[in-house]
Order: structure tokens, then C-alpha cells, then sequence
């Protein structure tokens, strides 16, 4: 009896963890589980969903976060909490503002972006537009995605036959913004003087500005 009751936790033991994977790496939540803030007062989040989830453990989700009153896995519960305490409930990953891919060939590293540089507006418009995962802007600037879930399978942006569809309806996941135009500049070195204060200064004229970095300085 005490071997199976041994037996009986051990087994229990090894199955406990989180269940709902979203936002997570190697079965612990990521960092871009709670990298977004909740729409509700946290203290309310924690009143309707639970304790929040801590990035790098493994604990289960508080169940109202996406199971129903019978514990059963229930996807508008957790539609609900992603629309309303994401972070409480670790899934800020999959919120609208998150749920994008970052250019493939950005002009600065994606990975070194820090909060500070997302709410700097001088980085902020090529971080719109390169990076837009890293800080939740997905849903800001001009090239969105159409199609809902582009991102889910990104071999699309490569498959020949899609090509007319993505280049449409899936822009800011497959790279395929607008390009610059003979008046409105994207330079190759307006991430550096971007970062010496080329949009803000007064020096240069705003159609200079417009010609050489009118893109990332954000005015065309």
C-alpha cells in the first residue's frame, strides 16, 4: 500500500506543471509572458483570475484563467483573461500588441532593445516598424497585417504561390512594407543618425528630413 501511495505521488509529481503552453520556453513562462500590463488594476485581476504567474517557474496557471467552473479547458475564459489581465495570467505573448513577428532583417538587434528604448521617441519609429514585437506595437504604424494569425506559420512569406496573398494581407510579418519612395527616405544610416537626433533637430529643414529618413523619422 505504501508503494502504490508512493507511486501515486510521484506520478502526480511529474505531471503537475503548466498545461496551457502559450508564452512559454522548455515548459517555464518566457519573459514575453509578462511583458505587457494588464487593462484591469492588478489587485482586481488577482480578485477574478488568481496569484499572477512568475516568469521562469512552472507553476500551473490560476485555472480561471482558462478553464470554466468545471475545470475544463474553456477558450472564451481565456480569450477573456487575455483580453483584460494578460499579465496576471502570463499571456501577454498573445495579446494584439504581441502577437506579431519582429522584420527578419531589422535594422538595429531586435533582442537588445530595452522598455527605456521603447518609449523613446526616437527610437520608437523604427522599432514600430523593425521590431514591433519587442515593445507590443504590433498594432501601431501604417503596415499591419490583415489576415488574422500570418504569424502562426511564417513559411508562407517564402511559398511561391502565396506571394500575391502575403505581399496584401500579411505585410508586417513577411517584411513586406512599403518601401521607401524617392520622397519619402529610408538611408542607410539613419538608425545612427537617427540616434544623434536627426528627426528632432531643428538644423535640418522637414523635407530633408523627409528625403533622407522620412520613414523611420516617422513623417511619410
Amino acid at each position: 500500500m505504501m508503494h502504490l501511495l508512493f507511486f501515486t505521488v510521484l506520478v502526480g509529481g511529474a505531471m503537475a506543471g503548466i498545461s496551457d503552453l502559450n508564452c512559454t520556453d522548455a515548459g517555464r513562462y518566457a519573459a514575453t509572458a509578462l511583458n505587457c500590463q494588464n487593462k484591469y488594476p492588478n489587485a482586481d485581476c488577482e480578485n477574478l483570475f488568481g496569484n499572477p504567474v512568475k516568469v521562469n517557474t512552472d507553476d500551473e496557471r490560476p485555472d480561471k484563467c482558462f478553464k470554466n467552473a468545471a475545470a475544463v479547458y474553456n477558450e472564451p475564459m481565456k480569450q477573456l483573461a487575455v483580453s483584460i489581465c494578460p499579465l496576471t495570467c502570463g499571456y501577454c505573448c498573445i495579446t494584439p500588441a504581441y502577437n506579431c513577428e519582429n522584420k527578419r532583417n531589422p535594422r538595429i538587434s531586435c533582442a537588445t532593445i530595452t522598455p527605456d528604448m521603447c518609449e523613446n521617441p526616437t527610437w520608437k519609429p523604427i522599432i514600430v516598424e523593425d521590431c514591433p514585437k519587442s515593445c507590443g506595437f504590433c498594432n501601431e504604424g501604417t503596415c499591419v497585417d490583415i489576415a488574422k494569425d500570418c504569424a502562426a506559420d511564417i513559411s508562407i512569406c517564402n511559398h511561391v504561390d502565396m506571394q500575391d496573398f502575403v505581399k496584401k494581407n500579411c505585410k508586417r510579418t513577411c517584411g513586406f512594407c512599403d518601401e521607401a519612395s524617392a520622397d519619402c527616405g529610408n538611408d542607410a544610416k539613419c538608425t545612427q543618425w537617427i540616434a544623434n537626433g536627426f528627426c528632432k533637430s531643428t538644423f535640418y529643414t522637414d523635407e530633408q528630413k523627409k528625403k533622407y529618413c522620412g520613414k523611420p523619422c516617422g513623417l511619410c
